[in-house]
């Protein structure tokens, strides 16, 4: 049988408090790997994840590695931006939840966000997106596309309307949205 030592004990508590004391006081710290050799030394962006112009902080990708820190009020969606070249047209993106917590993520040909329960979210977003690109739509218009698309949009907003990936949802792809179904979404999420 093994004693336990209030040592032991005493160190157990300071690093319970520690993590506590982190989330209550909206301490975020997001960790990520970038898979792409090429990317080595860019530059990656923690911008806004509708106005991409808005950036909030900025940092090097070094060992392939990068890292963020900082404290936020409440969980907002952000977008982590990173080019290979300058000259790239399509940069890689990723949105995530930026709240209290350790959120890790990785960069590359998969893309993965995870460490808190919003990001947890956003992945099931995210791969909900995927599995609607991978599917086979021979033999379908462009209009049931589109309409499949927004049925899929619409699941989701309405799946997440009480969190904030819900609203960015909407923000990022209301306008593939009908008249009638902004509507409904705005219903849901409580949007006026």
């Amino acid at each position: 049988m093994k004693r336990i030592t209030a040592g032991g004990i005493i160190l157990g508590t300071i690093f319970l408090a520690a993590c506590n004391h982190a989330q209550q006081n909206g301490s975020y710290y997001v960790s990520g790997i970038v898979t792409n050799p090429q990317m080595e030394g860019r530059t990656i962006y923690l911008q806004d994840a509708i106005h991409s112009t808005t950036r909030y902080d900025s940092t090097q990708v070094i060992d392939c590695r990068f890292a963020f820190e900082g404290k936020i009020n409440s969980p907002q969606v952000r977008e982590l931006f990173i080019q290979e070249n300058d000259s790239d047209r399509f940069p890689v993106t990723l949105p995530i939840v930026v709240e209290a917590g350790k959120i890790s993520t990785q960069i590359g040909d998969v893309v993965q966000v995870e460490g808190t329960a919003l990001n947890t979210e956003m992945m099931q977003f995210l791969l909900a997106i995927d599995q609607f690109r991978e599917h086979d739509f021979s033999g379908k218009s462009v209009h049931e596309i589109k309409e499949s698309f927004t049925g899929l949009l619409m699941e989701q907003i309405i799946k997440h309307a009480s969190s904030p990936i819900g609203k960015y949802i909407y923000a990022a792809y209301g306008n593939k949205l009908s008249t009638g179904q902004r509507a409904i979404a705005k219903k849901n999420l409580g949007i006026n």
